[in-house]
């Protein structure tokens, strides 16, 4: 079955005729001296539910009839590349996923193509394209669970630099004041998680992450007990930073989808952000998750 000529116009114009992948974004066009339009188009446009059912079909398995696997609403345009990709490991990129991926890329799409009379709105989406990348929000669950072990990515902490810098040197239009100051808020828990981490942490794993530095553990010491207090200490005040730090990305969030993309993150759950906890660390060894709503021990 074909893909109907009006959903095939709808994906590429709402792409913009790049791939959809946040990493790459290449132009899905090229010159060529050999055909009557003078250009060849190397994008493809990729199933999210696979057009044919089955186990072996990559994301087969759907309630979707042979039509509506086929309309716009389950095509994603990709590079060859990336078509592959996500064909050869449908594991890693599940229907929720590969939907959201859409969603972002034509949000982005929609703030480099909009009215200069709407300078406003692009400079808040651009602040949001920086935030999500900056804070791999795509990768949250990993992020956070990793976070609940003392384990900070190198990645996130200079994501956390980018934004705070560009924080400052924003020139903040003032059309949205509630969006602003949630955008501003989360930079804020983002620093203050990072810079109370990274008073108490030493980079290992080949430079990649950064771990609660022990030091004191490696030798006998009269004041060991001393140290250990201070490291529980330490520990407790990094899982509050980071409670606070969820409850402030679900409000910019919230924020995000009120006033400037009502389809950001949606299709994660509840649209919710969480701190996933694999190995119950902070529920006697049972896995876990939480959505924190509250502020904790609030300093700013």
């Amino acid at each position: 079955m074909t893909i109907p000529e009006k959903d095939l116009k709808l994906l590429w114009s709402r792409a913009a005729g790049r791939c959809s992948m946040s990493e790459c974004r290449i132009k899905l066009y090229e010159a060529s001296e050999g055909t009557t339009s003078d250009y060849i188009l190397i994008g493809e446009n990729c199933h999210i539910v696979a057009e044919n059912s089955g186990l072996k079909a990559p994301r087969g398995e759907s309630s979707l009839t042979p039509q509506e696997r086929n309309r716009y609403s389950n095509l994603i345009l990709l590079c060859p590349n990336h078509h592959t990709q996500i064909d050869k490991d449908p594991d890693a990129w599940p229907v929720e996923k590969l939907r959201q991926i859409k969603s972002d890329h034509e949000a982005w799409v929609e703030t480099r193509t909009c009215n200069l009379e709407d300078i406003a709105s692009q400079l808040y989406s651009d602040f949001v394209n920086t935030i999500t990348d900056s804070l791999l929000l795509d990768s949250w669950d990993g992020v956070s669970d990793y976070l609940v072990r003392m384990i900070l990515l190198k990645d996130f902490v200079d994501g956390g630099r980018v934004i705070e810098e560009k924080r400052h040197k924003t020139i903040w239009p003032g059309k949205y004041p509630e969006l602003e100051s949630e955008i501003k808020n989360l930079c804020d828990r983002s620093s203050q998680y990072i810079d109370h981490f990274m008073r108490n942490s030493e980079l290992r794993g080949r430079d990649n992450y950064y771990f609660e530095n022990v030091w004191w553990k490696r030798e006998w010491r009269e004041d060991y007990h001393e140290y250990l207090e201070k490291s529980n200490q330490w520990n407790k005040e990094s899982t509050d930073l980071l409670f606070n730090l969820v409850v402030a990305l679900n409000k910019y969030a919230d924020s995000v989808r009120k006033f400037l993309n009502p389809k950001y993150f949606l299709f994660e759950g509840k649209g919710k952000f969480c701190i996933y906890d694999s190995l119950g660390i902070l529920n006697s060894s049972i896995p876990a998750m939480f959505i924190p709503d509250e502020y904790i021990n609030d300093s700013l």
